[in-house]
């Protein structure tokens, strides 16, 4: 029992902290925002990297998290396109200077895909976080606050839903060999709240952001988030099974390490972003 409140209190402690934190970055936006994006990228590409040398595979700590760092940097000061053709000249260039550098009996070549990939899995995925923020207008303000946190505040209201529908009501494993706590009774009971979600986040919003999705965009809108944050978990789950840890390090007192906390949002951005691009705010 003294266990677990040390643990909610490390848990607390924290999120006092990086929810602050968080929402004054979201406001200011621009490379304010993107630094901090950064830096939370390259965290995570290096505990993915970590994972694998203690699991006994080849990776490039050193390189994953720099580069992953650079890729949301980069996002910051370039449209989608000349990202892209931005990071496939820096990818390639990697990958081939550690293919020429790295001694054979390293495995080059699995030294490469661990790496870039770890970069690429974080530092890709947050660059649409940065995107996304800048669909709300790139000035420092709330307006662009809150539109990067729709998707957020859609994955928590989906995740909060998750566990208690789960632990009320389920039944039926959705994932036994990855994530055994996971049912499909709470998965259901998180698309449920996702898409209510959604519609609550736009209407307690309204003041902010004058959005102009329909009520079925909306709920369209929180489906498709919470199904990539529930793939985005048991993404992440898988390779922390495939390393035979518990969690991807023990930077975050009480939560575990960056990549367990942003495992979901690694796929909600993306989606997000995306989605709103092609029907508006």
């Amino acid at each position: 029992m003294q266990r677990s409140g040390d643990e909610l209190r490390k848990r607390v402690a924290v999120a006092l902290i990086g929810i602050p934190v968080a929402v004054i970055l979201a406001y200011l936006g621009g490379y304010w925002l993107a630094a901090f994006l950064a830096l939370m990228a390259g965290l995570a590409a290096w505990e993915f990297c970590a994972m694998y040398r203690q699991h006994g595979l080849p990776a490039a700590p050193s390189v994953a998290g720099p580069l992953a760092l650079a890729y949301v940097l980069i996002a910051a000061g370039l449209s989608v396109e000349g990202f892209a053709m931005s990071v496939a000249v820096m990818s390639l260039g990697v990958g081939a200077a550690m293919m020429i550098m790295t001694p054979p009996a390293s495995r080059p070549g699995l030294t490469v895909m661990v790496t870039v990939f770890a970069a690429a899995y974080t530092g890709l995925s947050l660059a649409f976080a940065v995107w996304l923020r800048a669909l709300g207008g790139g000035a420092p303000g709330w307006h662009g606050a809150a539109v990067l946190f729709l998707p957020v505040a859609v994955t928590w209201f989906g995740d909060t839903a998750a566990y208690f529908g789960g632990r009320a009501f389920g039944r039926r494993k959705l994932a036994p060999a990855i994530s055994p706590a996971k049912t499909w009774e709470g998965a259901i009971a998180g698309f449920l709240a996702a898409a209510g979600g959604a519609l609550l986040y736009a209407e307690l919003t309204r003041s902010l952001v004058t959005w102009t999705l329909s009520w079925g965009e909306l709920l369209g809108f929180g489906v498709a988030v919470a199904l990539a944050g529930q793939v985005g978990d048991l993404f992440e789950s898988r390779f922390k099974r495939d390393c035979g840890v518990k969690d991807s390090s023990a930077l975050l007192p009480g939560h575990g390490g960056i990549l367990d906390r942003l495992d979901s949002l690694l796929f909600v951005f993306p989606v997000g972003y995306a989605y709103l691009r092609l029907t508006g705010l």
